[in-house]
């Protein structure tokens, strides 16, 4: 084996490893947000549910009532979506992904419009990219020390 050959077999190793660790941290989260609905179905106590009120009642076999039924959402003034977005990530664990700005949110906005606004909380340094998302992967993004002082706009 040359040493070139060694350097690239151990790239790769590395790079499984990465792709291995990220897999196991989104089942990780997957697996928590499945006991958290058990728990929620089954305990007195009531958790904060992280499952929209439509699929929790669709999925405990209650009917949805027209109220409940999703329905186009309302078309947000400009800037609206980026001040509530803002407001959930004071919600969301200091690492996260786009599923808890949508759970924090309570509604899951246009994919490309909280992708925008969470590069921007990037570009200005308040938010960073803990791991890159890839495939059913989600992005898993940072607060920074900046989050908390007040927006550049």
């Amino acid at each position: 084996m040359t040493r070139e050959q060694y350097e690239h077999s151990k790239q790769r190793l590395d790079e499984q490893l990465r792709e291995g660790i990220a897999l196991l941290e989104a089942a990780h989260r997957q697996q928590v947000r499945a006991l958290e609905l058990v728990w929620s179905m089954s305990a007195e106590e009531a958790l904060p549910s992280r499952i929209p009120p439509v699929e929790a009642a669709a999925s405990q076999g209650r009917p949805v009532s027209p109220a409940q039924a999703p329905s186009q959402p309302r078309r947000r003034g400009a800037g609206e979506l980026e001040e509530e977005v803002e407001e959930a990530l004071r919600n969301v664990p200091e690492e996260f992904d786009r599923n808890d700005v949508c759970q924090a949110l309570g509604y899951e906005p246009e994919r490309a419009s909280l992708y925008r606004i969470l590069q921007g909380l990037k570009t200005t340094g308040r938010l960073s990219i803990r791991q890159n998302g890839s495939g059913r992967v989600p992005t898993i993004y940072r607060k920074t020390s900046e989050f908390d002082s007040p927006s550049q706009a």
